[in-house]
């Protein structure tokens, strides 16, 4: 199962590390990776792909939202 997150953040240095470092922690693999501006400059769009089973998405989601710079998860 292929999962798409779409995760709001702080724009802040050292986001996309923490991001990443969660993901090869809990060892999540990143397929595809997208950052990109948004209207309000200090916030920035992150998007994720990734492949994982139901379980597997869902923790994903959960440990994104456990993230301090995380505004929002969809």
């Amino acid at each position: 199962m292929r999962g798409i997150f779409s995760v709001t953040v702080e724009n802040r240095s050292g986001v996309l590390s923490k991001i990443a470092g969660l993901f090869a922690r809990r060892g999540f693999n990143i397929e595809q990776l997208t950052v990109g501006e948004t209207d309000d400059p200090t916030v920035s769009s992150i998007t994720i792909v990734s492949e994982g089973d139901d379980r597997t998405m869902e923790q994903i989601e959960k440990q994104l939202n456990k993230q301090i710079d995380v505004i929002k998860v969809r």
